[in-house]
């Protein structure tokens, strides 16, 4: 079986840039559009058996539904607590996890190879694997092949047999791959499964528990994931009841057959399966913008979010998640596949918006089924669009950062919007607009840009023939 990396990664996110970004003047397909029948008609368009979708916002679900069946050619019909896997979306859990022990002084982003195990050899670790850190296992900069199939087909293959406790299987698998060098420098985006997987065994290490009971205590049960679980082959053999077949080659795939799923020792690159319901719930605590329930302090929170390293063009990764820019704000997103299934996950905190898309299919038509759905939901929501006549100069108000050392300090006093900058004399501007204020003396004009509801969340400066974005801080 291949890496739990899906097959799309490379070229998934250029393909749904191109048909899920919207004008953020474009108007909204019509919201009374059932979401049902949305699912039924890209399901039947694309051929994937069964898809369930989910709509969140900061305050909770906003809309949840499923479609089609668990199995190719029965009337065995999808239910929302089907739990679906959810591939390389695994990822930002682990990196989360990894924040809580960053919080609880277990660990630290910077901790590297060498700090964990200070007793290895150079047998053991390689000289040039030593200074590799956690952050830069999360965010893919190691230095590390893709998995561990690229270093030892054979090795690979026997992790399927899962004799010992995963664990135990993971110290197996750092015997086996720290002693190699690298393939790459560090610093280097190359996209590894075998990273996550060491990256585990660096957190169980250092918390003295293992990963997947450290997983379930720090995140599943603070978020009240209650389906959420690691696939193993024990836990596969057990499962006799609503069964969801994967689809792979035109054929379904029990997944209860050995190699359906990758071996435990990949648990944190990607064997986590849940609900919709409970996946919604992982969406909303990300975007919400606030660390509680999971965490303490806000700057270990933002980390999670912070691009760490290029990936391609217009794309970043950090811990966990691919980083984008977007038309519609900064964007966190990321696919999964364990080459059965497939899922898709996007995260819009200037729309205060979270969409997820699951299908029961790893086959071609995966992806463009997700990403059609991905569109539709992002595109169907209510307007986030201010209207100009319920712009009031209060919801200008705010500090802009514009450059580390170029803020905007907005204020608004006796009817007059006074703008003061860094190292620079507070000056009044003067409305255009409700949304639009200009300098006197001097070409220059603030554009303000506001959702339905809430304060400005950025603002543009138009000068000099240029336009320079300020985010609100």
């Amino acid at each position: 079986m291949k890496s739990v990396e899906s097959v799309a990664q490379t070229i998934a996110f250029a393909l749904l840039l191109s048909s899920a970004w919207i004008s953020s003047h474009c108007r909204a397909e019509d919201p009374s559009k059932d979401m049902q029948a949305k699912l039924g008609l890209i399901c039947r368009k694309h051929d994937v058996p069964g898809m369930v979708a989910v709509v969140v916002n900061g305050k909770g679900l906003v809309a949840k539904e499923c479609f089609g069946v668990r199995k190719r050619g029965t009337s065995d019909k999808l239910e929302l607590s089907d739990r679906f896997p959810i591939g390389s979306n695994t990822k930002s859990m682990t990196a989360t996890l990894a924040a809580v022990l960053v919080e609880a002084g277990k660990i630290e982003w910077e901790t590297t190879l060498g700090d964990v195990f200070p007793n290895a050899t150079d047998k053991d670790i390689h000289p040039k694997l030593r200074s590799v850190t956690l952050d830069q296992l999360l965010s893919h900069q190691s230095g590390l092949p893709a998995n561990i199939s690229d270093i030892s087909g054979p090795a690979w293959t026997s992790f399927f047999a899962e004799k010992q406790s995963p664990k135990l299987e993971r110290r197996r698998m750092l015997k086996l791959v720290l002693s190699q060098a690298p393939t790459q420098p560090q610093g280097q985006f190359l996209y590894s499964n075998l990273g996550y997987a060491v990256a585990s065994a660096m957190l169980e290490t250092r918390a003295k528990e293992p990963f997947e009971s450290l997983m379930k205590k720090h995140i599943f049960d603070p978020l009240e994931m209650r389906s959420a679980d690691f696939r193993s082959k024990q836990s596969n053999e057990k499962t006799q009841t609503g069964l969801l077949w994967g689809h792979k080659d035109g054929k379904p795939v029990d997944p209860r057959t050995p190699g359906a799923e990758n071996p435990s020792v990949y648990a944190s690159a990607g064997t986590v399966y849940l609900s919709i319901e409970d996946y919604a719930k992982y969406a909303q605590w990300h975007l919400a913008g606030k660390p509680a329930p999971v965490l303490r302090m806000q700057a270990t929170y933002d980390h999670l979010h912070q691009p760490l390293v290029d990936k391609a063009q217009n794309e970043k990764y950090g811990c966990g998640w691919i980083c984008l820019n977007s038309p519609l704000g900064p964007a966190l997103t990321h696919a999964g596949s364990n080459t059965n299934t497939f899922a898709v996950i996007w995260v819009l905190p200037e729309l205060d918006l979270a969409v997820i898309a699951c299908t029961n299919s790893g086959e071609p038509q995966a992806f463009p089924a997700c990403d059609e759905m991905v569109a539709h939901l992002i595109q169907s929501q209510p307007s986030q669009t201010a209207n100009p006549g319920d712009v009031t100069p209060e919801r200008l108000v705010g500090r802009y950062q514009l450059t580390p050392n170029f803020v905007f300090d907005v204020n608004y006093h006796d009817g007059h919007l006074m703008v003061g900058i860094t190292n620079q004399p507070t000056q009044e501007v003067y409305a255009d607009s409700p949304t639009k204020w200009s300098y006197r003396g001097v070409a220059a004009q603030l554009e303000f840009h506001l959702r339905a509801t809430g304060p400005a969340y950025a603002l543009t400066l138009h000068q000099n023939g240029r336009a320079q974005k300020a985010t609100r801080l």
